[in-house]
């Protein structure tokens, strides 16, 4: 985490600079004074100017030897020089997808984890926004500041600490989390207030910086993060350490913990995932062991979940989990629906949906969602809605016209060419309410498309998430 490769260049372009300068002028007097003599006197001026030349270089190696040396000092004592803001991914929308960084909602969390190699902590930021997220920025601490270091191939190697601003949000690829999804990058992760959750990323690069490939980095330079948003009712996260078992306490209020590992051999880098639950019932998954709570005055924990039959063999068990409400749609609308079919090359690509929102959207708790069930081709087993959907995670007014596209609709139909298209209004912890459906045939003399899926899921798997309630 040394600076000083990127200092030395620093101090090497100035003293040369410096030097330029001065000699330029030198030259430059004693070429003029030259011109108004004899020739013969031109070699002994350019010898009185290389003398003057090293006189003025003793001078500035000595300067960038006290630099480098007060160099040394600061990077000992886990100072960094500061360089420009982390970028964020994109321009943020106060009525779509995650929302902007609510004014005063931002606050940096008291944790201080030390990194497997020492140098600037990790620490935590919450993010409350405008559409009722709450985000977990995750990165290095100095003065205060949470941020990314230049190292590693992030920020050209520069050796800096560069501020990460409250509006570094995740890019909202995938139109928002669908109520059981998780919004992510490699440092930042936002979800409905109100939801806890258990957060786990492999392979991080040790700055803290996204947009690098984790498998090309050696694994020295890797860190398995783990961090999460537990709830008022959250006391403290039990873990595993090697063969050891260790404790520590959440900040109080909002529930949060950070555990920072060298990346373990074995596992796929960059990878990641979270489980995402109600305050106070969300049970641990790896590396955590048990969830502290407390719930009605007393204390209990929570451990892993456990398979039908299982016996706990905690001592201070916690009440049976207060399951969500049943998500099956209690009322149907029936309100058409204007669907459209997408060609490209004599193959359908996608469909376009459009209808009228019955319903205003004033936050992330609420949403439109457009899906095509998918069809199940043997006799077991259920449909799911969790391939083929788009969210539409915006503010809208009652009435307005909203449209959405699906991808490759016929990607689940087992060969059939006909698909239900669906439409639901959901509010968080409610049950969802079916706006519409139509079926869609697919025209003779037209193919299926098969996905792309390098292209569709690539970029997006990495938020797809497992909600355990």
């Amino acid at each position: 985490m040394s600076v000083l490769p990127q200092l030395e260049r620093d101090l090497l372009e100035a003293a040369e600079r410096r030097l330029g300068a001065s000699d330029d002028g030198s030259l430059g007097a004693s070429a003029r004074g030259a011109s108004a003599r004899d020739d013969t006197e031109r070699p002994r001026a350019r010898v009185r100017a290389g003398g003057l030349l090293r006189r003025l270089r003793v001078p500035a190696i000595a300067l960038a030897c006290l630099l480098a040396v007060t160099t040394i000092t600061l990077a000992a004592s886990g100072v960094i020089l500061t360089g420009a803001p982390v970028r964020p991914e994109e321009v943020l929308n106060p009525d779509v997808g995650v929302g902007v960084p609510a004014p005063g909602a931002s606050r940096l969390l008291p944790l201080r984890v030390a990194d497997p190699e020492g140098g600037l902590p990790w620490g935590m930021r919450i993010v409350r926004t405008t559409r009722g997220e709450i985000c977990m920025q995750i990165g290095r601490v100095q003065n205060g500041q949470l941020g990314e270091l230049g190292i590693d191939g992030a920020f050209h190697d520069d050796g800096r600490f560069h501020p990460m601003p409250a509006d570094a949000l995740p890019a909202d690829e995938f139109h928002g989390h669908i109520f059981d999804q998780w919004l992510s990058n490699a440092n930042t992760s936002c979800g409905l207030s109100g939801e806890a959750s258990v957060d786990r990323a492999v392979g991080v690069e040790r700055s803290a910086a996204t947009g690098l490939d984790a498998a090309k980095s050696p694994l020295r330079d890797l860190r398995d993060v783990y961090s999460g948003l537990l709830g008022p009712d959250a006391v403290a996260v039990g873990y595993r350490a090697g063969k050891l078992s260790r404790s520590v306490a959440v900040v109080p209020g909002v529930g949060a913990y950070l555990i920072v590992r060298r990346a373990a051999a074995g596992q796929q880098m960059g990878s990641g995932g979270a489980s995402i639950g109600t305050e106070g019932d969300l049970a641990p998954s790896p590396p955590l062991t048990t969830i502290t709570y407390r719930l009605g005055g007393r204390l209990c924990q929570r451990g892993p979940s456990l398979p039908p039959g299982g016996v706990s063999h905690l001592l201070d068990p916690c009440p049976w989990p207060r399951y969500p409400h049943n998500r099956t749609p209690t009322r149907d609308l029936h309100q058409a629906l204007r669907v459209r079919l997408q060609v490209h090359e004599n193959a359908i690509t996608g469909v376009e949906v459009r209808f009228t929102a019955p319903f205003a959207v004033t936050s992330a708790h609420q949403q439109y969602t457009v899906a095509i069930p998918s069809t199940t081709c043997k006799a077991t087993g259920s449909r799911g809605y969790g391939m083929v959907l788009e969210s539409l995670a915006q503010d809208v007014q009652r009435g307005a016209p909203l449209m959405a596209r699906l991808g490759y609709p016929f990607e689940n139909a087992c060969g059939r060419r006909s698909v239900t298209v669906e439409v639901f209004y959901q509010r968080a912890g409610e049950p969802r309410v079916l706006v519409g459906s139509t079926v869609v045939h697919a025209p003779a003399g037209l193919r299926l498309a098969p996905p792309h899926w390098g292209t569709r899921f690539g970029s997006r798997l990495g938020r797809l998430r497992d909600r355990v309630p």
